[in-house]
């Protein structure tokens, strides 16, 4: 009986590390996926994972407005990002399993039924409104790398060498080295810590002039700071009666 005959309760599996070409880690990744599938093995494999972050990255006229992560732990409600373009608003929706689609842009912009992207290197256009929403890689603690759980039997190694972009695992003594289950988690671990969060340009309580939009020249103070959003609400005076107004980091100063 071959280790692939089997059954994969009885097959050990273990980390291991793949070089992929530079650059191409995910599309490594989806094509070891669609090989496996292909050659049948996709049950002697648990999981595998590029080491860095999946990120948003919204612009708006060519220059880059937000960068968020694609999916936030703990978080289950949508997140909409509304960005000013040429014409107007769009309104990007980023889901909790990590789908981001176009709500909303103004005119007859097809990117409206455009279909929700999912996975690095995939992006939508809203062409008339000149915004954007991209899904990058970020964060990258071992570039050129991708890390596979799984028992590697001959004809998984056999799958792995015919995969674009793909390399052998290190080999030595002719067997391939797997990698203790700690060191992945450190790794995971490492690329979790890895956000950096921006200090925040406001707080509540700010006072601040409005520098940009309908409500330019306005004064007020600052209601709520939404960070994942970049953005602030502030109560200015209308006609005497407080309104809040939510602006864009960039469309306020502070006092």
């Amino acid at each position: 009986m071959t280790a692939e005959e089997k059954n994969p309760q009885e097959l050990e599996k273990k980390w291991y590390a793949l070089q992929v070409e530079s650059g191409k880690e995910f599309v490594g990744k989806e094509n070891l996926i669609q090989i496996l599938k292909q050659e049948g093995l996709l049950h002697l494999v648990d999981e595998i994972i590029v080491p860095a972050e999946e990120k948003v990255v919204i612009k708006a006229l060519g220059k880059e407005k937000y960068r968020l992560p694609l999916r936030v732990p703990g978080k289950d409600t949508d997140r909409e990002i509304d960005i000013l373009g040429k014409l107007g608003i769009t309104t990007f929706v980023i889901t909790p399993d990590g789908k981001v689609y176009v709500k909303d842009s103004p005119g007859e912009d097809i990117c409206k039924q455009a279909p929700p992207i999912y996975k690095a290197g995939q992006k939508i256009q809203c062409k008339k409104n000149k915004t954007e929403a991209k899904i990058i890689l970020d964060n990258k603690v071992f570039p050129g790398y991708i890390f596979i759980k799984a028992a590697m039997t001959d004809k998984v190694l056999q799958a792995i060498e015919k995969t674009p972009h793909v390399y052998k695992p290190v080999i030595v003594g002719g067997k391939p080295v797997s990698i203790p289950e700690e060191q992945v988690k450190a790794i995971l671990e490492k690329v979790r810590k890895g956000v950096k969060l921006k200090k925040l340009p406001f707080q509540k309580g700010d006072q601040v002039r409005i520098i940009e939009g309908p409500f330019m020249g306005f004064t007020g103070t600052v209601e709520e700071v939404i960070p994942e959003r970049e953005k602030i609400v502030v109560m200015v005076s209308i006609f005497g009666r407080p309104t809040p107004v939510e602006l864009d980091y960039t469309q306020a100063e502070k006092l």
